[in-house]
């Protein structure tokens, strides 16, 4: 069962309700709304924050393409490869490959699925060899008004201090939020025909 750490992003801000009416008039124009967060922990140097995004799909479309952890190379930042390693119970191992020219970089995410409230959360998985030091978060869409579709992400990552990793962080952190405008670009374009059977 997934456990959430102390300084997740909280799902409940990821509701409607948690943004102001100058957020949900930038997300009806077909803004993406961005909270960035930076935040020492210990060691860690994370940052990440919160993001959100009207999608132009009903929300069991978007939950469909949400679901399907091997698409997630579409909507990840500098991802080649998203690859489904295994599963234990409710836990599901995803595999990550991010690549910007000569630099690569893999990763394993716990992900858990929770249909009900129609939400992945996922966590980076330490028993797996990689230069990341941690990261969290998760994925969540909700109904919105019009028969659109409210997708929120929240994440906090520290990608590590290594030379290579060191080159990407400039773009992983500009990148990271954005992750609900490259979920509307692939489910509005070439995942729609795919999750709306």
């Amino acid at each position: 069962m997934f456990v959430a750490l102390p300084g997740t992003p909280s799902l409940s801000e990821s509701e409607a309700g948690g943004l102001t009416a100058e957020d949900k008039q930038l997300l009806e124009s077909g803004q993406l709304v961005m909270k960035p967060k930076n935040e020492q922990r210990g060691s860690l140097k994370l940052f990440g924050g919160q993001s959100w995004q009207i999608v132009d799909v009903p929300v069991e479309m978007a939950w469909r393409a949400m679901e399907d952890l091997p698409s997630y190379k579409r909507i990840i930042p500098l991802a080649t490869e998203s690859d489904v390693k295994g599963q234990n119970g409710d836990e599901i191992d995803l595999a990550i490959r991010q690549q910007w020219g000569p630099i690569d970089i893999r990763y394993v995410l716990q992900t858990t699925l929770d249909p009900e409230k129609r939400v992945m959360m996922f966590r980076l998985d330490h028993s797996q060899g990689h230069e990341i030091r941690a990261g969290w978060g998760f994925l969540r869409v909700r109904p919105w008004k019009g028969g659109k579709a409210l997708v929120s992400f929240g994440a906090m990552v520290d990608i590590g201090d290594g030379v290579l990793v060191s080159i990407i962080r400039a773009a992983v952190r500009k990148d990271l939020l954005r992750i609900p405008a490259n979920f509307k670009g692939y489910v509005e374009g070439e995942g729609r025909e795919l999750y709306a059977k």
